[in-house]
C-alpha cells in the first residue's frame, strides 16, 4: 500500500472530532486556521466556538466594530491576526459578495493570508490540489524523507514545499493535508515521537536510521530579547486612563495602559514614547507607587513589568498631553478594563488593582 493511502486510512480512523471539520465551509475553516497560528487546538477551541457564534458569517464579521472583534479574540494574542481577519472579511463582502475565492492568487491578496493559510482553506474547503506546509508538516516530511538541513530557513521552505507537493494525495488533498498536520500534532511529536503508532513508520528515514532526535534540525537566528518595562495606571476617581499610540513597538493599534521600556534599550524601536515620558514625569512624581511586578512574553521578547499607579485630581493635564502628542485617549472602569484593553497584559495588571483599597 502506498504511504499516501496508509496515511489517509489512518486519518479516517484517528482524526479528532473538531467543530471546524464538521462541514467543508471556507469561512469557519479560515477562522480556525488563523486562530491556530501560534495557538494550540485545546486552547483555541472555546474561543473559536464563541467567535463563530458571534460572527457566523463574513458579513457579520465585516459589519462589526474592530473593538468588539478584538474583545472576542482575547486570550489568543497576536491581535493583528484579528484585525486582518476583519479587514479580509470586509474585502470579501465588497468584492466577492462574502464568498471565499477558489483560486490561490485571489486568496493571497486578502489581508493577513499567507501561503499556508490560503492553501489550507482551498484544499480543505474545495479539495483543490494544494499541499500545505506548517511546523507539523515540516517535521513529518523532514523525518520521512531524511531532510537534515535547518528547517527554519527560506531555503528549507522551498525544499520542503517541493516535497509536500510531491507527497500530496491528489484524490483527497484536503484530507491529506489535515492528516499530515494531525500526524505531526499527535504522533510525530517534537520530543519522543510515537513511531510504533505511525502509519508511515515502515518507510520513514528518521525512524529507520534512529535519527528522530536529530531530525528536524532547528537553528533559530533570533536571540531572546530581555526588556524591563513600566506600565502606568492613572485613576481619575474610579476611571482608568487608556491611550492608543500608533508609534509603539507593541499594541500600537489598540487602546492600552500607558507603558514604556526602561533601562537598557536594545534598539530605537523600543524607546519609550514622548507621551509615556511626559506622563511619568509630570503625573507620577519623584516617588511613584509600585503595586506589583509580573513577567510577559511576546514572541522572542521576555519582559519584566512594574505596575505604577497614581490618583489624579483632574483629567485636563492628561488630555492636554495626549493632544500635544497626537495620541487618542479615553477613560474606562476597572470592570471594563479587560474588554477595552483586550490583552493578557490587562488581566495581569487587573489582578494587582483588585487588591487596592477603594
Amino acid at each position: 500500500m502506498i504511504p499516501q493511502k496508509k496515511l489517509h486510512d489512518w486519518y479516517q480512523i484517528h482524526k479528532r472530532d473538531l467543530p471546524f471539520r464538521k462541514k467543508k465551509q471556507a469561512y469557519p475553516i479560515w477562522v480556525s486556521e488563523v486562530m491556530l497560528q501560534q495557538t494550540r487546538v485545546n486552547a483555541m477551541l472555546p474561543l473559536y466556538e464563541s467567535f463563530i457564534k458571534r460572527f457566523p458569517t463574513p458579513e457579520s464579521l465585516a459589519s462589526a466594530e474592530e473593538a468588539e472583534v478584538l474583545a472576542h479574540w482575547k486570550g489568543l494574542g497576536y491581535y493583528s491576526r484579528a484585525r486582518n481577519l476583519r479587514k479580509a472579511a470586509i474585502f470579501l463582502v465588497q468584492n466577492y459578495n462574502g464568498s471565499f475565492p477558489k483560486d490561490l492568487t485571489s486568496v493571497l491578496k486578502l489581508p493577513g493570508i499567507g501561503n499556508y493559510t490560503a492553501r489550507a482553506v482551498l484544499s480543505i474547503a474545495y479539495d483543490l490540489p494544494l499541499a500545505v506546509l506548517d511546523g507539523n508538516v515540516k517535521r513529518v516530511l523532514s523525518r520521512y524523507y531524511g531532510y537534515s538541513e535547518n528547517i527554519l530557513t527560506s531555503k528549507a521552505d522551498i525544499d520542503l514545499q517541493k516535497l509536500a507537493d510531491g507527497f500530496l494525495n491528489l484524490d483527497h488533498p484536503g484530507d491529506h493535508n489535515q492528516a499530515v498536520m494531525e500526524l505531526g500534532s499527535t504522533i510525530c511529536l517534537p520530543e519522543s515521537p510515537k513511531c510504533l503508532l505511525c502509519p508511515l513508520t515502515d518507510s520513514c528515514f528518521a525512524r529507520i536510521h534512529q535519527m528522530t532526535s536529530e531530525i528536524p534540525l532547528r537553528v533559530k537566528d533570533k536571540k531572546q530579547i530581555q526588556l524591563t518595562a513600566e506600565i502606568l495606571v492613572f485613576f481619575y476617581k474610579k476611571d482608568i486612563l487608556l491611550v492608543r499610540e500608533p508609534k509603539m513597538r507593541f499594541l500600537k493599534e489598540m487602546f492600552h495602559l500607558p507603558y514604556g521600556f526602561t533601562g537598557e534599550i536594545p534598539a530605537e524601536a523600543y524607546e519609550p514614547t514622548s507621551l509615556f515620558l511626559a506622563l511619568r514625569k509630570s503625573l507620577l512624581g519623584p516617588d511613584p507607587k509600585t503595586i506589583g511586578q509580573f513577567k510577559h512574553t511576546i514572541t522572542h521578547h521576555k519582559m519584566n513589568f512594574s505596575v505604577l499607579t497614581s490618583q489624579l485630581e483632574e483629567k485636563s493635564r492628561v488630555e492636554t498631553l495626549a493632544k500635544e502628542f497626537a495620541v487618542e485617549s479615553k477613560w474606562v472602569t476597572l470592570s471594563t478594563l479587560d474588554s477595552e484593553f483586550p490583552s493578557s497584559l490587562a488581566s495581569k495588571v487587573k489582578k494587582f488593582l483588585l487588591y487596592l483599597e477603594p
